[in-house]
């Protein structure tokens, strides 16, 4: 049901719809291309994240090293899906407060806590932009049609399960 509402907010909102006429290619839909864009930003977000985990003292280190290289990884193999369709990047979702984006506010926020406190707050941003990456990849699962898009969104589900198993819950 979530997968539904997100995928029908999408839509009424023009978020992952290519801009009136602009031809989609053949081989991505519009949800394969609505995926493709939240992918970008929901990663990129997760990223900077990620980064702050690194610093002395934070007990993340295990999901940091694992969630940096898939994170990365999966850019890489949306960005040659965007360059191979000949779509560039829109970044239609920048400044927006969506699930799963971690915003520099919420970064800014966690940056200036110190010891368990940080790794707590730090989880929770975590925990909530896996969860919503795997509610993305679902509804693309669902309804894409680009096999690429879907391999993608397939390991995306999957990685996002076993970081949820690092950090020591949340849903599954």
């Amino acid at each position: 049901m979530r997968a539904l509402l997100l995928a029908v907010v999408l839509v009424a909102t023009g978020c992952g719809a290519p801009a009136v006429g602009t031809p989609v290619p053949t081989d991505l839909s519009a949800t394969d291309l609505a995926f493709v864009d939240l992918v970008i930003p929901q990663n990129e977000s997760a990223l900077a994240a990620l980064a702050l985990a690194g610093r002395p003292g934070s007990a993340l280190g295990p999901v940091v090293r694992k969630a940096e290289d898939r994170y990365r990884s999966e850019l890489a193999q949306v960005r040659e899906v965007l360059a191979r369709a000949g779509k560039a990047e829109s970044n239609q979702h920048e400044g927006h407060d969506m699930p799963g984006m971690i915003t520099a506010a919420e970064l800014a926020a966690v940056e200036h806590v110190q010891g368990a406190d940080f790794d707590l707050q730090l989880k929770s941003l975590l925990r909530n932009q896996f969860e919503e990456a795997r509610t993305v990849a679902r509804a693309e699962l669902t309804s894409g049609t680009s096999k690429p898009v879907l391999e993608v969104a397939e390991r995306i589900d999957s990685s996002r399960a076993e970081l949820l198993a690092l950090l020591g819950g949340g849903r599954q």
